[in-house]
């Protein structure tokens, strides 16, 4: 999917404001769950809701990962809380991502009753997801440091997230480039 120019450029410059305002470095893991707090976000699991959710909750748990609703004069993330934690993270961070990115919450269905589905922003809300779990700053700090065995614990992510970030950030090209002077400075 190509996104407008200088998206990716501001997807990193949001991942890196918003650890800035938790007090964060570019190169800290992040909490999702704190990021909710600090910006009054309400997280609700979807075990939790009183619902009748089984069937997302057992063999059907792949159907639904996250939404974002109106919660009153807040907004509330309904996550499923049934995936395995790293997804968990991945998910609440797309649905962060819609929030910072100020999309608009929409039905989730359609009036014939198929499921609405804005294939742009939710692309920007992919990428900017993963961005929010590692900035490029991390994914270029993960290879220089050679962590790449540790990157998925210290990140909280899945490997292909963590393979996917360090792809499109340009950490391998940075990384190399920079391999290479080192070489052609000895």
């Amino acid at each position: 999917m190509a996104f407008r120019r200088g998206f990716k450029a501001e997807s990193n410059r949001i991942a890196l404001s918003v650890r800035e305002q938790m007090g964060l470095g570019p190169l800290d893991p992040i909490d999702p769950i704190q990021v909710c707090a600090h910006y009054d976000i309400v997280l609700l699991k979807l075990s939790e809701l009183g619902c009748d959710s089984s069937s997302f909750l057992g063999a059907s748990r792949s159907s639904f990962s996250a939404v974002t609703v109106p919660c009153g004069w807040r907004t509330a993330i309904v996550h499923n809380d049934s995936h395995h934690r790293y997804r968990q993270r991945s998910n609440i961070c797309h649905e962060l991502a819609h929030c910072f990115l100020g999309h608009q919450c929409t039905p989730p269905l359609t009036e014939s009753g198929g499921r609405a589905h804005d294939g742009g922003i939710e692309a920007e809300a992919n990428f900017l997801a993963g961005t929010l779990l590692i900035p490029n700053e991390a994914a270029i700090h993960i290879l220089r440091q050679g962590l790449i065995p540790t990157a998925q614990t210290i990140y909280g992510v899945s490997q292909p997230m963590l393979d996917y970030r360090l792809r499109v950030s340009g950490a391998y090209t940075i990384h190399a480039r920079r391999m290479g002077r080192t070489r052609a400075d000895s």
